[in-house]
């Protein structure tokens, strides 16, 4: 073998080897991403960071692992009046928000908001119901919230025509989706791991609301 010959294939398993180091990067990356819910999911390796973020109407969104540290995220609003996954209005907080790397804060409408780590505490029942005062949240059955069978129902001291959105999920997957009216009760059953997520309603006119889970 010639030394023209061994330079070149020393080259090519040079290059082939940078390429399986980027490939496994690549991968390990992906892998990273595909289970941050369950890997970042404890106060001992959620790496969010507490951050303050205001809302504009014209605004290039925040990037999780850019502009802030990837985790989840209790979001509360301090004062005005924010979108996400719903209006929700000065006091109003929705927790355990999941924002991994390249996850965007694709906040609208105009106020100020506090971003802290969550903290994933269980809700608390007594006399077999949790109350929510204007909270809302995704709730992982085994870990927030016992499995079994529930009824939830919301209310508020003001008369309005809008639902709240709720769902059962596994995964990426909407196993259910419930539109609830004020004063309206339902009936669902949750499996362990599954993830009750109980989002503000689709409205811009934000009223306290008082959120009633009940076990049966």
């Amino acid at each position: 073998m010639n030394q023209q010959t061994r330079k070149t294939r020393y080259l090519f398993i040079g290059i082939f080897s940078i390429l399986c180091v980027i490939l496994i990067g690549v991968m390990i990356h992906k892998y990273r991403v595909a289970h941050s819910d369950i890997r970042l999911h404890s106060t001992k390796t959620n790496t969010a960071k507490t951050f303050r973020y205001s809302v504009q109407k014209e605004m290039t969104a925040d990037q999780a692992g850019q502009d802030f540290q990837p985790g989840y995220y209790d979001v509360h609003v301090t004062n005005g009046k924010v979108y996400v996954s719903g209006f929700l209005g000065s006091g109003q907080t929705i927790q355990n928000m999941l924002y991994v790397s390249g996850n965007h804060l694709n906040f609208t409408a105009h106020g100020e908001t506090k971003l802290t780590p969550s903290h994933f505490k269980p809700l608390q029942f007594k006399s077999r119901r949790a109350v929510l005062e204007n909270t809302f949240g995704n709730y992982t059955a085994g870990r927030e919230i016992p499995a079994g069978k529930y009824q939830i129902s919301w209310s508020t001291p003001t008369k309005r025509q809008a639902n709240l959105v709720i769902s059962i999920q596994k995964g990426t997957k909407v196993q259910r989706s419930i539109d609830l009216r004020a004063d309206k009760m339902v009936t669902f059953k949750l499996a362990k791991a599954e993830v009750l997520a109980i989002n503000p309603p689709v409205t811009t006119k934000v009223v306290p609301l008082r959120i009633t889970i009940t076990k049966k």
